[in-house]
């Protein structure tokens, strides 16, 4: 019953949120709330703070004429680690080799899921921690925007999240990661973290129940195309993929599209989807149908 209202209360949210004539740092923040509340990501990690002597350091004259998002001074990552585990706290899963194609994969996950994406770097960072404390709204971005000085210094309210989403956010990734057909040659066994990864795994199939995210044999997909996902497409140590495209590159994709007016890197909301299949979803919702009847609507004229 808990699980069901969760997902009533955030499909009413989001739905809610979309009608609203103007953005409001409130209603970011009372998403926060709803998402943070979910019992299973608290029932299953540890969630310790992760303390940092390193601070970023804030060019505050240039954000003297801004709203920023409140409450975000101090923000350390929670381990995401099984409950009552015995390693030292951690925000990464210790569970690959050493290697290339593994170094390369945890980099592009640990970016992927705790730094904002690329910018210009005139207000919004290229790049930056999604707890960095400076957050602004598109509208509070162009208060202070001016192309002859780079700022460097927020992010954008979009690509913010909180120390617990973050968590959350990593877990489910990682269970889309660890679930890959060819992955196992790279995985070093550790009992407590996959029986972790398992139980999230029947967590997740069970809330996306109206959408296939694991083919037949449990392996990960592109949940759009329905292709399985091979490791050059997450990890080719011989390829940048950034130059080097791929359709089949798998990048993250989000259920719920990112908005200034919802938190949208947390738990539930992100899949893996191929350069392809994101481009085709575009910044349609994964679980609802309208992306689909689209298709349907382009292959009727053939």
């Amino acid at each position: 019953m808990l699980k069901m209202n969760l997902r009533c209360l955030e499909k009413m949210t989001y739905l809610f949120l979309l009608i609203l004539p103007k953005m409001d740092y409130k209603l970011f923040m009372e998403s926060i709330k709803l998402f943070e509340s979910n019992p299973h990501y608290l029932n299953l990690m540890c969630l310790n703070e992760i303390k940092t002597s390193k601070r970023d350091i804030i060019n505050s004259d240039c954000l003297k004429s801004v709203i920023k998002l409140p409450d975000r001074d101090n923000l350390n990552n929670l381990c995401c680690l099984p409950k009552y585990h015995k390693e030292s706290c951690s925000k990464h899963y210790p569970i690959f080799v050493n290697n290339p194609v593994s170094k390369k994969l945890v980099s592009s996950v640990n970016t992927a899921i705790y730094s904002t994406t690329g910018n210009d770097d005139y207000v919004y960072k290229n790049r930056a921690s999604r707890l960095y404390p400076i957050v602004l709204s598109k509208q509070e971005e162009m208060k202070i925007k001016d192309k002859n000085d780079k700022k460097k210094c927020a992010i954008p309210l979009k690509d913010a999240s909180t120390p617990l989403l973050l968590a959350q956010a990593y877990l489910d990734y990682m269970t889309f990661i660890v679930n890959i057909k060819e992955i196992q040659s790279l995985l070093i066994n550790n009992p407590e973290i996959f029986d972790m990864i398992n139980l999230n795994k029947k967590y997740l199939i069970e809330n996306y129940k109206s959408r296939r995210i694991f083919d037949e044999d449990g392996y990960s997909i592109c949940v759009i195309l329905g292709n399985e996902i091979k490791l050059n497409d997450v990890s080719n140590p011989d390829r940048d993929n950034r130059f080097d495209i791929n359709e089949n590159d798998i990048q993250l994709g989000h259920n719920y599209p990112r908005s200034e007016n919802y938190v949208s890197i947390r738990g539930l909301n992100l899949l893996p989807m191929s350069r392809q299949g994101n481009r085709i979803i575009g910044e349609e919702v994964f679980t609802e149908d309208i992306w689909i009847n689209k298709l349907k609507s382009i292959i009727k004229q053939f």
